[in-house]
């Protein structure tokens, strides 16, 4: 049955001279008494929301036209040059940073959609070659399009594959390419979203141990990106929690770490062929036997560093000399048993049955990798990478680098069935852009004959493979010498966050170089016969950096040669296309905001959201499950296509009642592409009391990007949002809906407010809570209950912690404590009568955002828990 949507009552309509009367309105279809048939469509109207649409038909009736002059549409976007007009909420500091304008800041994103995130946060370039720039803009795309938000307080993280996998750890996070995505996305001008990340797997509950991985490494690189050693040096207790993770899989006889390849990221590599020649065990031959790996052994070597500096940043020299001291031997452990005299080359190395060691003999890519990281930058080491990069019976491919040598005599130019993963011989863009990263480190290393013309070869082959129907495009792998990809399968592989891309255009072909104090070193790889090039607005320590060079000062029309600006104002002009130029000091951004809206859990937990009508091939749960893209294929949006009512409603519910502001909606329109769907021609926004916003006119409302509708403040505990269709044939459509608010300060949670895990647990109302006003508490307790508690800001040190629960059973009921992953204390919840009463510890919080899990229940009494308090 189609739910009633709101303002179907034509009093109300009627009386607003800026609405269009039912009669003005073109010719609709009434409010059916039946949906489009799927298993997709919601429940019946609840008692709060018959009582909600009562309420609104009585304040309809007196009208509140007071409200519309109070509505304020705006995207969510940062001013930069040529937007300053538009006004943002303050969440960060540099929204008042002026860059320049000297390249056109539409034309380049303009077949793009959401392009306020771009225009927010993308550095722009100006160079040579159209194909390389294209798949750069693009690339900031597939970004966007992976960046999640979990939830209130976690903040946001970034998956690799748009579409969820059934192997992803915690929120979809899978750690193989987190290093890479830390890299690409530390140039974002807002710096939360990689703060959020590197939280999840340094305090959070993902997993870094899944995959092997470099995600301190990228942080420490990172934070010399942003400016702030603080949040580095705050990491480093957690830093080294998650290197002691690894302990287990540490050899001290060989002095290396072992891993089966496919936890590696890469299954049928050679080892697997190795170890399985006559494909008796697929398992075997897939995933690869325990093996030394030059890949796993540097990305140790480069996360062991990043803890050194954060020790030295923490003024914690024991840790310091300890971590350097476990990289370098780590580092003499990979030349003494990885480099291979006969290949001049690392080697991987299968553990079992190999009590000698002795080095497999097949070149693959993951050899390349060391240089990236620093280790084997000296001639005897580095000139036999170069030569085998360009090799055309080596690494070197139409489309490559390849994953293995073509001369290997397992290297596959074709996959030989449709198992999806290959690394055997497909070029992979995760193989690639470490290779890019060993290529950029040889060059600057000066041991090599290698030219800068070589580099952009290898940046121009990427760019050339990252392609499909004439268009940029990245999926998982391709093939070596067709121009096809080899792992490119529907609603799965599209534009997968598996690679950098962007990285090695900004730090290796523009030379950006990001140092530990307040300078900037640009030593940029730029073919000789290049006469201009340009970045602009480049995130830096806080500031916007601009790059420009200029050989005959014609193109820029600033002067010939390199000029630096920062914020705006000239710090450098240079005949060399090289210079290190002072930076002022980093400005760091304030707290972000939270959005409220968002539910990584799914339906059954809040907050909670309902739609008067839902197309059979959507689902509303899409508008706030904090993915936020607008493609076709893959669908990410809720829809009332083939709705019978001429406006349909979403409505959010929140567990308790919030204080908010404003509303932003994601709106999809695919009208352009030949669809039906299209942005409202009007939206009103409704809280228990009535209406709080209007938006009339679809020429006010941005398609396929962010709208922020703003309203005088109220407390509620639901937001309505109602869209009308435009006309009879064209619908509306959501992909994603946010509500914004300042971060919870505490001292006081609530624990309804917390990520619920556990077979029965959730949010429960219980009169005898009386600390809101629906008394909203978590209840369902059992013994595989988790209820976190996330975004937890401290400065540090012992602190009390008090939680507010109530027992109605008869025995005591035990909950482990653990703050950032590390079990801490438990508390005992004695029997309370069902009485709300206080339970206290001290718990050791660090510096900046904590995670506090409390864990445990009982299957046999009723606990419920109101509050957490720490101070």
């Amino acid at each position: 049955m189609a739910r009633p949507s709101y303002n179907t009552f034509a009093s109300f309509s009627a009386g607003l001279g800026k609405f269009k009367s039912r009669s003005q309105v073109d010719e609709l279809p009434q409010h059916s008494s039946k949906d489009t048939p799927a298993k997709k469509q919601d429940g019946t109207p609840s008692a709060y929301d018959y009582y909600l649409l009562r309420v609104l038909a009585f304040v309809s009736a007196i009208g509140i036209l007071g409200l519309i002059t109070l509505t304020i549409l705006r995207p969510r976007t940062l001013p930069h040059s040529g937007n300053s007009n538009i006004k943002v909420p303050s969440r960060l500091k540099s929204d008042a940073i002026k860059g320049t304008a000297f390249l056109d800041h539409d034309e380049p994103i303009s077949a793009f959609t959401g392009k306020t995130f771009l225009k927010q946060n993308i550095p722009y370039i100006d160079i040579p070659d159209s194909l390389v720039q294209d798949v750069y803009y693009y690339r900031w795309t597939t970004i966007q399009r992976n960046l999640r938000y979990i939830k209130a307080g976690t903040g946001y993280m970034c998956t690799e594959f748009v579409q969820p996998v059934g192997y992803a750890k915690a929120f979809g996070s899978i750690d193989a390419a987190a290093g890479h995505q830390i890299d690409e996305s530390r140039w974002l001008r807002d710096t939360f979203y990689g703060d959020d990340y590197i939280h999840l797997y340094t305090r959070g509950p993902a997993d870094a141990l899944q995959y092997t991985q470099w995600i301190l490494d990228a942080a420490n690189r990172r934070s010399m990106v942003t400016g702030d050693s603080d949040y580095l040096a705050a990491q480093l207790d957690d830093m080294v929690r998650v290197w002691h993770l690894w302990d287990s899989v540490y050899d001290d006889a060989a002095g290396l770490y072992y891993y089966q390849p496919v936890w590696d990221a890469q299954e049928l590599s050679l080892p697997g062929f190795i170890a399985d020649p006559n494909n008796t065990n697929w398992d075997l031959r897939k995933d690869g036997p325990d093996t030394y790996r030059p890949s796993h052994n540097a990305y140790m070597v480069a996360n062991a560093r990043a803890i050194a500096r954060a020790a030295k940043l923490a003024r914690n020299g024991l840790v310091e000399v300890q971590f350097t001291k476990l990289a370098d031997d780590l580092e003499e452990a990979m030349y003494k048993r990885m480099w291979a005299p006969d290949q001049e080359f690392f080697m991987d190395i299968i553990r079992p049955n190999n009590p000698n060691l002795t080095r497999l003999t097949g070149r693959e890519q993951v050899g390349l990798f060391p240089y990236r990281f620093g280790i084997g930058l000296n001639t005897s080491y580095t000139q036999p990478a170069l030569d085998s990069m360009f090799d055309p019976q080596g690494f070197l491919s139409t489309y490559g680098p390849t994953t293995l040598e073509i001369r290997d005599p397992w290297f596959f130019a074709v996959k030989p069935d449709d198992y999806c993963c290959y690394w055997n011989g497909m070029s992979w863009p995760y193989s690639t852009g470490h290779t890019l990263k060993s290529l950029a480190e040889i060059y600057r290393s000066q041991t090599t004959n290698a030219t800068a013309e070589q580099y952009f070869k290898y940046l121009k082959m990427y760019a050339e493979t990252q392609q499909k129907d004439g268009q940029p495009y990245v999926a998982e792998s391709h093939y070596p010498f067709q121009d096809s990809w080899s792992a490119d399968s529907w609603n799965h592989s599209e534009h997968y966050d598996h690679s950098t891309n962007n990285d090695d255009v900004i730090t290796g072909l523009f030379g950006i170089i990001p140092q530990e104090d307040d300078t900037l070193k640009i030593s940029p790889i730029v073919p000789a016969n290049w006469t201009y090039f340009a970045l602009e607005n480049l995130a830096y320590h806080g500031h916007l950096v601009t790059v420009l060079y200029d050989k005959y000062g014609s193109r820029y029309n600033i002067g010939k040669g390199l000029t630096v600006f920062v914020d705006g104002t000239e710090v450098y002009n240079g005949a060399d296309k090289s210079a290190t130029v002072p930076v002022p000091p980093p400005i760091l951004p304030d707290e972000a905001w939270i959005n409220i809206a968002a539910n990584p859990t799914g339906p059954g937990q809040y907050p909670a959201i309902n739609a008067t009508f839902t197309n059979s091939e959507d689902y509303h749960y899409k508008a706030i499950d904090g993915v936020l893209f607008y493609d076709t294929i893959p669908d990410n949006r809720w829809t009332n296509d083939g709705s019978p009512n001429e406006n349909d409603t979403l409505t959010v519910t929140f567990a308790r009642p919030r204080n908010i502001s404003s509303v932003t909606l994601a709106l999809y329109s695919d009208v352009a592409r030949g669809g039906v769907i299209d942005v409202p021609s009007r939206i009103e926004i409704y809280g228990p009391d009535g209406l709080l916003a209007l938006v009339d006119g679809s020429s006010s409302f941005l398609p396929n990007d962010l709208n922020e509708i703003s309203f005088d403040p109220i407390e509620t505990r639901s937001i309505a949002v109602n869209m009308f269709r435009k006309s009879s044939d064209v619908y509306v459509g959501v992909c994603e809906l946010e509500v914004w608010t300042p971060p919870v300060s505490g001292p006081t949670y609530f624990a309804v407010d917390a990520y619920l895990t556990g077979t029965d647990t959730s949010v429960v109302l219980d009169e005898a809570s009386v600390l809101t006003v629906n008394g909203a508490v978590v209840g369902g307790l059992t013994s595989d209950s988790n209820v976190a508690f996330s975004g937890i800001v401290s400065e540090g040190g012992s602190t009390p912690l008090t939680l507010s629960y109530s027992n109605a059973g008869n025995t005591t009921v035990e909950l482990s404590v653990e703050v950032n992953q590390v079990a801490q204390t438990s508390l005992s919840l004695l029997p309370s009568r069902g009485k709300y009463v206080d339970v206290k510890a001290n718990v050791t919080l660090a510096t900046g955002k904590n995670y506090i899990s409390l864990r445990g229940g009982s299957d046999s009494v009723d606990v419920k828990l109101e509050t957490l308090r720490l101070v």
